[in-house]
């Protein structure tokens, strides 16, 4: 065990520095629900009072102004969403999709990306409303 004298929490290889929300079937309203952008999230097993079928994770809806590639032009983002990072980890049997709000796209795609059983899906965003949500994907070993 190493100490460490930081007045405040570190990050460590061993487990999530933030604390994790998992998601139960009372928490899907017509097979959505809605996640903050900032979050580390774990879709339940329908044995552990997971949902019982495939969801739609979405995340919130950025604004911003124009974007222009001009010199010296500003580049507007919606300073709420701008860096913001999360992960879902997805313990359930069904897949579910991450998916932007009303549309808006994750990877260029207004469908989102799936969120596989057994695969943790982490994002960020960058404040364009255009193209708000970038993911990867990892696929956990099960051998």
């Amino acid at each position: 065990m190493s100490m460490t004298t930081f007045s405040g929490p570190v990050r460590s290889l061993n487990g999530f520095m933030e604390p994790v929300t998992y998601i139960f079937a009372t928490d899907v309203v017509d097979y959505t629900v809605n996640i903050s952008a900032t979050g580390n999230y774990v879709i339940l097993s329908t044995a552990d009072g997971g949902p019982t079928t495939n969801i739609d994770l979405v995340l919130p809806q950025v604004v911003s102004g124009a974007f222009s590639l001009a010199y010296g032009q500003n580049q507007p983002a919606d300073a709420r969403y701008n860096g913001a990072k999360g992960s879902v980890y997805n313990y359930s049997e069904y897949p579910s999709n991450l998916m932007g709000y009303d549309g808006q796209k994750v990877n260029g795609f207004t469908g989102g990306v799936v969120v596989r059983p057994n695969t943790a899906v982490q994002w960020g965003g960058n404040g364009n409303q255009a193209a708000p949500w970038g993911a990867i994907i990892s696929n956990f070993v099960t051998d």
